[in-house]
């Protein structure tokens, strides 16, 4: 991962490698979930990923909480888009936790309206997140923006 003053830069080479590793911690747990939830747009790829690794179904939920500009403002919560209505024990995806306040409400909307519990995966936590993944890849600095290959042109 490369780095300057105000970013991380992450290749496709090594962005497969986190989401690897991730997988491994949560096959390592020996828990099992019924179903992932990814939280789109950010939680697509990794959330994907593990749903063929894991070989259980995925649905998604569209969320908003960054702008045009990274700035972080009001979550907007779309509805959730599944197959199989959630059950049991999921695994809900994002890409990062920055405050961690949309997995936080997230969390609690999907037990609140499903009541099902609720593992979390990210590849990154950062420092000051209010909120801890069950699973992560690594922690990274609060001061950083993390620009992930699908968002590099």
């Amino acid at each position: 991962m490369r780095h300057n003053n105000k970013e991380l830069i992450c290749g496709w080479d090594e962005y497969w490698q986190y989401c690897n590793i991730v997988t491994g911690q949560i096959l390592s747990s020996n828990k099992q979930y019924s179903q992932i939830i990814c939280i789109l747009r950010g939680g697509f790829y990794l959330g994907d990923y593990i749903s063929r690794r894991l070989k259980i179904p995925i649905s998604a939920m569209v969320v908003q909480s960054y702008n045009q500009n990274n700035q972080q403002e009001n979550i907007q919560v779309g509805s959730l888009s599944y197959i199989t209505p959630p059950k049991g024990k999921i695994l809900l995806v994002d890409d990062l936790l920055d405050t961690g306040v949309t997995m936080k409400v997230i969390k609690g909307k999907l037990e609140e309206e499903w009541d099902v519990e609720v593992d979390t995966a990210v590849i990154w936590q950062k420092y000051h997140s209010q909120f801890k993944a069950t699973y992560f890849y690594s922690l990274a600095p609060s001061d950083r923006w993390i620009v992930q290959p699908f968002e590099r042109q």
